[in-house]
């Protein structure tokens, strides 16, 4: 059976219980965190230079996360460049578009302080209903939010008006 690489295969075990070490040819891309959130076991991706990069509920998908973001602010930021900002939809929701013009990526919304919590910004996965959305993470600006948001590969793009244009593969 062929093994296909992914993030995890850099895993490391960390200096704490409950914590790893995500690393790149012997350069450290940062940690996971394992612990609560809402009460909920999760995981918490965690850059170098201690910034959150978000949570997910796997160990295969706070890799993912964390990969992904290690790339896209380091070895692959010169080649490719979002050519869309956050698009406000309303008062307090912004809609994230990536590599295709016609389908959205995620969602963010804004939530204002409180007596328990600073302002903070929440970005989830694209679905037309609440239901299909999944929880990339909680960030303290919409930029880091809007960050957070990963875009496809091409060969992902499975539907829309531009997968002939990108060269998407059905």
């Amino acid at each position: 059976m062929a093994h296909h690489w992914r993030p995890s295969d850099n895993l490391e075990p960390g200096y704490q219980s409950s914590e790893w070490i995500l690393s790149d040819r012997a350069n450290r891309v940062g940690t996971i965190q394992f612990g609560n959130v809402r009460r909920r076991p999760a995981f918490r991706a965690v850059a170098r230079n201690g910034s959150l990069v978000g949570y997910a509920w796997t160990l295969e998908a706070a890799c993912d996360r964390l990969w992904g973001w290690w790339i896209r602010s380091k070895k692959g930021a010169q080649l490719s460049a979002w050519p869309w900002s956050p698009i406000q939809i309303s008062e307090f929701e912004w809609v994230i578009m990536r590599n295709s013009p016609t389908q959205p990526k995620g969602l963010v919304r804004r939530f204002d302080a409180d007596s328990q919590h600073p302002t903070f910004f929440r970005a989830v996965t694209w679905a037309p209903t609440s239901e299909g959305r999944q929880l990339i993470g909680y960030f303290p600006t919409l930029e880091a939010a809007d960050e957070a948001v990963l875009e496809d590969p091409y060969r992902d793009i499975r539907d829309g008006p531009d997968k002939d244009r990108l060269g998407a593969s059905g």
